[in-house]
């Protein structure tokens, strides 16, 4: 623990124990050097020394998550379920969690990496029920390694995962705080994915996806036939969207073909501005100088402008909810919804959003008694 000099550097230096490592048990050290001064070295030494009396001294692990992950399911996990539980589960894991997360650090995963594997989920078209099930494993294991101080906090547990359908329906925009945010994102020229996202019912991965060859202004078609994503073998990729059902035609307003014709001509003014430096991918949304934008990152502007807007935080796949479920109010077909949905079966979309359904039943009820006694009606 005394602070010696480096012959060599002539800097500073120390170690010093910081407890016992979690896994052996053993008298773990810690190194600091670099210093210019002595005195630097006994600051930076004394402030250790303060943290670990009092035992707020942390340094998260090094270990990769798929070493973590495995580790702990099968010395601590599949000791207290059942074995066909722990078989169901292993699988889940493998095919869903560890090929997510593969190799990337425990102490990588935060909060928002989380609620990205759960958009990304839903996305894939798994239901709220499987992924409640992944989210489940995520808490035990990261409360796991709390527990054996590999990480001070557990990232999952402020986590949102979609909500299992209960009779008590999730909490979206009003139409007056969907016109706030709308207003916020046009005044800023960010609005075009969520545009998309809040009058078509587009996924996230098909507006980024979304080509200006895919829209006929004339007739006001959108064609979804695309979506991008990001992967960890291929980095970014834009493929053909995974079923029949989602690859659909989009009827839009001339509100959204107005604003998207004003993107576009944004667009093309950038792209003469730039010349050989602008990357044209035929994209609608892309970066300032053509590239694809990463998922994350919309994600990560989507949080910002909530918080700058002062809305309740909600995900950018329940602007697909706030389309569907204001089309289902207004009466509309559901057969419609399903279809700009991308839903292969109208039973879908009327199990999702069977709250309203409900409610348009009450009134088709009660439209029915006031005609039935209606003494002027014969």
């Amino acid at each position: 623990m005394n602070i010696k000099k480096d012959k060599k550097t002539g800097k500073w230096y120390f170690r010093l124990d910081v407890g016992s490592d979690p896994k052996t048990g053993k008298r773990r050290q810690k190194y600091r050097g670099g210093f210019l001064t002595k005195k630097a070295a006994q600051e930076e030494l004394t402030l250790i020394q303060s943290k670990v009396v009092d035992g707020s001294y942390f340094e998260p692990s090094i270990e990769e998550f798929d070493v973590f992950f495995n580790r702990w399911f099968e010395k601590t996990y599949r000791k207290n379920v059942e074995v066909t539980t722990a078989e169901s589960r292993r699988t889940i894991a493998d095919k869903h969690i560890l090929s997510y997360f593969k190799q990337t650090k425990l102490s990588n995963i935060d909060t928002l990496s989380i609620d990205e594997f759960y958009e990304a989920k839903v996305e894939e078209g798994l239901s709220p029920a499987y992924i409640k099930i992944m989210h489940s494993i995520l808490n035990q294991a990261f409360k796991k390694a709390v527990t054996w101080k590999l990480l001070k906090t557990n990232p999952v547990s402020d986590s949102s995962p979609p909500s299992v359908k209960t009779t008590k329906v999730k909490t979206l925009w009003t139409k007056v705080e969907t016109k706030t945010f709308l207003n916020l994102v046009t005044e800023k020229n960010l609005e075009t994915p969520y545009l998309l996202g809040i009058f078509t019912g587009m996924r996230r991965g098909e507006t980024l996806g979304l080509k200006w060859n895919d829209i006929d202004f004339e007739s006001g078609k959108v064609h979804v036939q695309r979506s991008l994503t990001r992967t960890k073998n291929d980095g970014i990729v834009i493929k053909s969207v995974k079923t029949d059902s989602s690859n659909r035609i989009v009827m839009i307003s001339e509100y959204v073909s107005t604003l998207l014709k004003g993107h576009k001509k944004k667009q093309d003014l950038i792209k003469n501005k730039l010349g050989i430096s602008y990357i044209d991918n035929d994209l609608v949304n892309c970066t300032f100088d053509g590239k694809p934008i990463e998922p994350r990152n919309l994600l990560r502007q989507f949080h910002t402008l909530i918080k700058q807007a002062n809305l309740p935080k909600i995900t950018f796949h329940d602007l697909r909810h706030l389309h569907a479920t204001t089309l289902m109010a207004l009466g509309e077909n559901p057969k419609i919804v399903a279809d700009r949905l991308g839903h292969s079966r109208v039973q879908v979309t009327l199990d999702y959003y069977s709250h309203v359904s409900s409610e348009l039943q009450k009134l088709t009820a009660q439209k029915f008694e006031d005609d039935f006694f209606n003494i002027n009606v014969q």
